[in-house]
């Protein structure tokens, strides 16, 4: 593992191994939903992140068992984080997602790639900009619009963005375009 660099699915399952072991200490059952960067590597996406986000919140003592495992891995504070839950679409429910990884005290869980996609979208920096082209050919959306009406659905708080299909229809074309 390079240092504050989560690469690949081996490091993540051995790191969540370590969690379950904490977890059961605690006598603690906790759920991940695994978005973001960890679920890029996770579907072999991706080659590196620095944190594994989910969609679900934490409460502050899975927070402290979480803390204690990376410090053993010189992993940063919060190398698994709640913050994604703030992203999580309207359209989106927990229980749709597939369970990828499951011990006595932790599940993981992963979204359809369509749910990444718009939360993609939704957050929007540089690495999203990457992901949602790598992420294209997994979708299922029939075209650029179908995926605008998907992000609207989800974020109907959202300012409307008329340049959103177009921006969308650039991400399938380059996705095509590398693929």
């Amino acid at each position: 593992m390079v240092k504050g660099l989560l690469s690949d699915r081996h490091e993540l399952e051995a790191l969540f191994d370590e969690l379950a072991e904490e977890l059961v200490e605690l006598e603690k059952r906790v759920e991940i939903v695994m978005v973001g960067g960890a679920w890029m590597i996770w579907h072999s996406r991706r080659v590196s992140t620095r944190d594994v986000d989910s969609a679900r919140r934490f409460d502050p003592e899975i927070s402290q068992a979480i803390d204690r495992v990376g410090v053993r891995h010189d992993l940063p504070k919060g190398w698994l984080n709640d913050a994604a839950a703030a992203f999580w679409p309207t359209t989106a429910s927990y229980g749709d997602c597939e369970l990828i990884y499951q011990q006595p005290a932790l599940d993981v869980r992963s979204p359809a790639p369509d749910v990444i996609f718009v939360m993609k979208l939704y957050r929007a920096d540089p690495q999203d900009r990457e992901d949602l082209v790598l992420l294209w050919p997994s979708c299922s959306f029939n075209d650029s619009d179908d995926a605008a009406d998907a992000y609207r659905l989800a974020y109907p708080h959202a300012p409307e963005d008329e340049h959103l299909a177009g921006y969308i229809a650039d991400v399938a074309r380059d996705a095509s375009n590398t693929g």
